[in-house]
C-alpha cells in the first residue's frame, strides 16, 4: 500500500516543488504589442522540389535516412522548410548538402548536451537554452541564412500573438533555437523582437509554407509517433495518450498541402531517446524508398529547372495569424 502511494506522490511532489520554485527566476519577457515586420528573403525563381522536415526531437535522425535516399536517386531540393528537429537537420543539410556529413553531425548530437536544467530558474522552462545555443553554434558554421548552399525557411511560434512565423533571413542559430524551444523543456527564445516557442506548437509539418512559395512538388517528412498498443492505466497515461492523439491529427491536417508524405515508422521511440538513432535512420530510409516511385512519377511530369540559370526572387512572407482574428 505504501509503495502504491509512493508512486502516486512522486509526480505530485515534483509538480508541487516545481510550482514553488517558478517564482524564483528574475527573468521577464516583454513582447511588443506590434512586432517588427519580418525581413524579406530570397528564394529561387522556380522551385521544383521543396523538402519539408517536420518536428520530432531525436526522431529527426529519420530525416537523415530520407535525405540519403533522395540524394542517392539524384533528388536534391530547391528549398528546405524546417520545423524544430527538422530545422536542425535542414540547417545542416542546407549548409553542407552531403548526407554523410549530416549523418555524422546528427548522430553525434546528444540530448543531454543541449539541456541546462536549473530548478532555481525554471519559471518559464526547465532548461535555460544556453547549452542548446552553444551546441547549435558549434555545429553550424554559417552565421546567417545567406551563407547556406540551399535556401532554408524555418518556422517558430510567437508565444504572444499565437502566430506561425516563417524565418528565412538573419541569425541562423537563433532561428533554429527559436524553432526548437519546446514548451516546458526549454525557456522561450527571444528573437526578432518576438518571444518564440517550438514551431511544432502550431504546425509540426509546415508544408503550407512550401505551397505558398509556389513549389511544384512538395515532399514532406512527418515524424509523428504512432499510437502504441498499450492502453492507459492511470491519469497520466490518459493525459499522455490524449496528447499523442491530438498531435497525430494535427500532423495529419498540416501535411495535407504535401504532394508526397514520407512517414517513418517510429512507434515507441520517444522524442529524447538517443539510443534508437540507428533504428530511426533505417526507418527514414525505408519510408523514403517506399515513396520513391511516387516521387519519381511526380518529377517525371514536372519540368526540369536549370539551377545554373534559375534566378532569385525576393519574398516578403507574413506571419500566419489564426483565422479567428480575421472574423467580423
Amino acid at each position: 500500500m505504501l509503495q502504491h502511494k509512493s508512486k502516486f506522490l512522486s509526480p505530485f511532489l515534483f509538480l508541487t516543488l516545481l510550482l514553488m520554485f517558478t517564482g524564483c527566476s528574475p527573468t521577464r519577457y516583454i513582447p511588443k504589442d506590434e512586432p517588427d515586420p519580418l525581413e524579406p528573403f530570397y528564394v529561387p525563381e522556380k522551385i521544383r522540389v521543396a523538402l519539408v522536415l517536420g518536428s520530432g526531437g531525436v526522431r529527426g535522425m529519420a530525416h537523415v535516412g530520407v535525405i540519403e535516399v533522395l540524394e542517392a536517386n539524384g533528388i536534391r531540393p530547391d528549398i528546405i522548410i524546417g520545423c524544430s528537429a527538422g530545422s536542425i537537420v535542414g540547417a545542416l543539410y542546407a549548409e553542407q548538402p552531403d548526407p554523410e556529413y549530416v549523418k555524422r553531425a546528427v548522430w553525434s548530437m546528444r540530448t543531454n548536451s543541449m539541456l541546462d536544467i536549473s530548478v532555481w530558474q525554471c519559471r518559464f522552462g526547465l532548461s535555460q537554452g544556453d547549452c542548446m545555443h552553444h551546441v547549435l553554434d558549434d555545429y553550424l558554421e554559417s552565421e546567417t541564412f545567406d551563407e547556406l548552399q540551399i535556401p532554408l525557411v524555418i518556422v517558430a511560434t510567437d508565444l504572444h500573438t499565437g502566430e506561425l512565423v516563417p524565418i528565412g533571413s538573419g541569425d541562423l542559430t537563433k532561428a533554429v533555437q527559436s524553432s526548437c524551444s519546446i514548451p516546458f523543456v526549454f525557456v522561450p527564445s527571444e528573437h526578432l523582437g518576438r518571444v518564440f516557442v517550438d514551431g511544432g506548437t502550431i504546425n509540426p509539418v509546415p508544408a503550407r509554407i512550401a505551397r505558398d512559395l509556389g513549389a511544384d512538388v512538395i515532399i514532406t517528412v512527418d515524424l509523428c509517433e504512432l499510437l502504441d498498443k498499450t492502453f492507459p492505466t492511470n491519469l497520466f497515461g490518459v493525459a499522455s495518450r490524449s496528447a499523442e492523439i491530438a498531435f497525430m491529427w494535427q500532423n495529419e491536417v498540416c501535411s495535407r498541402d504535401s504532394d508526397v508524405v514520407i512517414r517513418p515508422k517510429t512507434c515507441g521511440i520517444g522524442a529524447f531517446n538517443d539510443k534508437m538513432k540507428s533504428k530511426l535512420y533505417e526507418a527514414g530510409k525505408a519510408a523514403a524508398l517506399e515513396q520513391l516511385p511516387r516521387i519519381n512519377e511526380l518529377l517525371a511530369n514536372t519540368p526540369q529547372v536549370d539551377r545554373a540559370n534559375n534566378g532569385w526572387r525576393l519574398v516578403n512572407m507574413q506571419a500566419y495569424t489564426p483565422a479567428i482574428y480575421h472574423a467580423d
